[in-house]
Parts: structure tokens; C-alpha cells; sequence
């Protein structure tokens, strides 16, 4: 009989697997027997975990969140002063999108793109990004007291602008930014806190 740990092993490796392949040729494009072959598993165990390919997919989008390893960070960045914080925040989010660009290209292709419930999923997760920041953006606005609006607007333009930049850098190297990556996000971090400062 198969350990849990075997079996859990072997639904990373075809998740792991999925999300390659979902990413280099497509959902539709992509077939179960090659997420098996990929993984080096049975075809049936594929059904045996997700059911079918559909939710396999929704399992990954899903599944592969910064605010859970944000949630695991959470108590030693609350221990920095504000701006540290959120540039240690900013570092942890850039990491994240470099270790998961198969992910990233998977939710923005043309095809997930118009996935009704793909999106949705999306959506939710790019607002738990924001959430997840906010209370460093909160904390560092005290005793002043910012909208909701505008927390969730600054926390937007720093995660879009890490984003940007990561797809830049991932595609031109140093030739579209020669920042380096801790530079980039100190300035961002001081030009956010000088602005966010300024509106509260």
C-alpha cells in the first residue's frame, strides 16, 4: 500500500507537471496521457486526485498563492519598521513571481484569459495580494487614518509595478532596467510611502 507521503509526492509531480505543460502548449492543447507521461504516473491517478483535467486546472490556479507564504512571513514582518517591511514584502513578491513564472504565463494566456471562472479565481487572488500588504501600508500610515480605497490603491501600484518589472527583466535582463532588484524596490517602497504619506 502506497505511504501518503508517495502519494503526495506523486500529485506534486503531476501538478508540477501540469502546470509546465498548461503553461508551453496550452489547456485545450494539453493532454491527460501527456501530464501522466510528464510525471511518470498512470494516467489514472490524474482522475484518482483532481477528476478530470477542468479541475486539475482550477486546482492549480487555485493553489499556487503568495499569500500563503505571505501568511508564513507575516509575524517577522510585522517585527520591521513599516518601510522595511514592505520592502521585505516587495522582495518575498518578486521571488514568488520568478519561482512561478510558469504559473504567471499559465493565468495570463489568451486562452485562460476568457475562462469566466479562471478569472474570477484570478481576481481573488491578485486582491489577497493587496490584502496581504495593506496592514504593513496601514501600520506605517499610523496615527493617521487612509481610506480603504487608497490602501488598496497604493498596494496595487506596488504589486503591478513588481509584476512589470519582473516581466521586463524576465524577457530583456538588465537591458530594460539596470536597477537591480533590491534598488528598484527600496525606491519604489520610499516613492509609495512618500505619496501614501502625503494623501493620509
Amino acid at each position: 500500500m502506497p505511504t501518503t507521503n508517495n502519494r503526495n509526492a506523486k500529485k506534486e509531480r503531476i501538478l508540477n507537471a501540469a502546470l509546465k505543460l498548461f503553461s508551453q502548449q496550452g489547456f485545450h492543447a494539453t493532454t491527460t496521457k501527456e501530464i501522466a507521461a510528464e510525471s511518470g504516473v498512470a494516467e489514472g491517478l490524474i482522475f484518482y486526485h483532481f477528476g478530470d483535467k477542468r479541475k486539475l486546472l482550477l486546482y492549480l490556479v487555485n493553489n499556487f498563492s503568495f499569500v500563503t507564504q505571505l501568511q508564513e512571513e507575516a509575524g517577522e514582518l510585522s517585527k520591521l519598521p513599516a518601510e522595511e517591511a514592505l520592502f521585505q514584502y516587495g522582495l518575498a513578491y518578486l521571488g514568488f513571481l520568478r519561482t512561478n513564472m510558469d504559473y504567471l504565463m499559465l493565468i495570463w494566456s489568451p486562452e485562460l484569459i476568457r475562462d469566466a471562472e479562471v478569472s474570477s479565481e484570478v481576481s481573488r487572488l491578485i486582491e489577497g495580494f493587496g490584502t496581504a500588504g495593506s496592514s504593513i501600508l496601514k501600520q506605517a500610515a499610523r496615527p493617521k487614518h487612509p481610506s480603504e480605497h487608497t490602501v488598496q490603491v497604493a498596494m496595487m501600484m506596488m504589486t503591478s509595478s513588481i509584476l512589470v518589472y519582473c516581466m521586463l527583466h524576465s524577457r530583456f535582463e538588465q537591458e530594460a532596467l539596470p536597477l537591480g532588484d533590491e534598488s528598484y524596490i527600496r525606491e519604489l517602497v520610499r516613492l509609495l510611502m512618500r505619496g501614501f504619506n502625503e494623501e493620509s
